[in-house]
């Protein structure tokens, strides 16, 4: 009885799990070929400029405009009707990034997903649309770091705010190994709250993608930028389950025309949503 007992417990747990690491589901473009219809799933992680409600609550940004555009690429050359929905409630990363890993056929990541060979063995990823550019901030009270090698003594007594399992906290460990073995690094559950510590705590430092930084001067926050921080090194781009057979469509409409990030409908789309501020910022990273 025991035994039995045990079996339906490990089965019970099993479930759980899987019903934790519940998938979406979305056509595989084979399907939709065939067919001549679908709907594909967009998962999202809300962040601002690039996946944002607008007054009216509509999701918006970056990502949604591009995915608008490649579906509308979709159905006008391959002659289907592709249809979308939006799947999740935006608010974190690591669910966002989770769920889509374990998902099946035509289901997309959106956000700040950024491109790395790691991730690269469990997920396929879209051809990059944008360069991201992180900027390393304090409190406007903090005086301007000048060199990297001076940033023990610049923020001497500063605490680093960073999300766990982010390049960015990669970037700050880096600068504790190199330049500031004291330096107190203290954790935030996601990037907004990280940008929130600092914005709170007159005594800190961060690195904050190109869409915070610019979100929190639109908002008139007291920060700072120390340009000799500036990183610009990783790509975004969106995410598909292993199993999805959607990768070569995305390549082949980021490359038509001359290239996608080309066009004057992707520059009308940055500067919509990130302002002349970033998009000049943007060009200064490239």
């Amino acid at each position: 009885m025991m035994k039995i007992l045990k079996i339906n417990f490990i089965a019970a747990l099993t479930l759980i799990s899987s019903v934790g690491y519940s998938q979406y589901t979305g056509d595989n473009w084979s399907k939709v070929k065939g067919a001549g219809s679908g709907t594909i799933s967009l998962a999202y992680v809300e962040t601002p400029g690039f996946v944002y409600k607008d007054a009216s609550g509509k999701l918006t940004g970056i990502c949604v405009d591009i995915m608008n555009d490649f579906v509308a690429y979709v159905n006008a050359k391959k002659g289907v009707k592709v249809s979308t929905k939006f799947v999740g409630d935006g608010s974190s990363f690591r669910g966002m990034y989770d769920k889509v890993k374990a998902s099946n056929g035509g289901v997309f990541g959106l956000g700040n997903v950024t491109m790395t060979d790691a991730r690269k063995k469990e997920i396929q990823f879209s051809p990059a649309w944008i360069t991201n550019f992180a900027i390393l901030v304090t409190q406007s009270n903090v005086p301007t770091l000048t060199k990297m090698e001076d940033i023990s003594k610049t923020f001497a007594g500063l605490t680093a705010y960073t999300a766990k399992g982010t390049l960015n906290e990669k970037r700050l460990l880096d600068i504790k190994s190199q330049y500031y073995p004291d330096m107190k690094v203290a954790y935030a559950a996601s990037s907004p709250e990280t940008l929130d510590k600092v914005l709170s705590d007159p005594n800190s430092f961060s690195y904050l993608d190109l869409a915070f930084y610019l979100d929190a001067v639109t908002r008139r926050k007291p920060l700072k930028r120390h340009p000799v921080g500036d990183k610009s090194s990783e790509q975004f781009g969106f995410i598909m389950p292993m199993n999805s057979d959607w990768q070569p469509i995305m390549e082949e409409f980021f490359s038509a025309n001359g290239g996608y990030t080309n066009t004057i409908e992707y520059k009308k789309i940055l500067s919509k949503h990130l302002g002349d501020t970033g998009v000049k910022l943007l060009q200064a990273a490239n």
